[in-house]
């Protein structure tokens, strides 16, 4: 299982580096066009659409590292008043309420990109983007973010804390 966690683990970080990649790129997408814009009198017109795919990117490609840092939304007025069984138990069905939830989007993603695929649909915008590219992006995001609450349930199963619970060395810090 350890294996199965790290591997796991390390393609998580490896999708939020991509996220990160895609908000520098939204960044100097930004900056580039309202230099354009405002110092050039020249405006873009992709700057928009570019910057909402790259969005999609940033936020699908950080689920997954987001679930194991226990940067997930969660309300914990109840929980944290709980026994650590009833801690466990909320966390398990957490933890699956993730899992199905990325299930879905798995699916659905995979249907939808096919189809935008099989049918050649473009985006509108001034790029005239294979729309099944930009959207292949919610199928690989549901998929890190599907590995990651499975190895999470599993390690909570098994009696072991959370990942983000856990102490994790870290680099560079003795």
């Amino acid at each position: 299982m350890a294996r199965i966690e790290r591997l796991v683990r390390a393609l998580a970080r490896l999708g939020l580096a991509l996220a990160a990649l895609a908000l520098i790129a939204s960044l100097a997408t930004i900056s580039y066009s309202v230099i354009r814009r405002y110092v050039f009198g020249a405006p873009v017109a992709w700057t928009d659409e570019l910057v909402g795919y790259l969005l999609v990117a940033s936020v699908m490609l950080a689920a997954g590292d987001a679930l194991f840092g226990g940067d997930h939304i969660s309300v914990d007025i109840l929980t944290e008043r709980l026994r650590p069984s009833g801690k466990r138990i909320a966390a398990l069905v957490g933890l699956f309420t993730v899992a199905l939830t990325a299930v879905l989007l798995l699916v659905e993603g995979i249907g939808t990109v096919l189809f935008s695929h099989q049918v050649g649909l473009r985006s509108n915008g001034y790029l005239a983007v294979p729309m099944w590219m930009p959207q292949l992006l919610v199928p690989i995001g549901a998929l890190l973010l599907l590995l990651a609450a499975v190895v999470s349930f599993t390690l909570v199963l098994r009696g072991k804390p959370l990942p983000h619970e856990r102490t994790m060395p870290v680099q560079g810090i003795e």
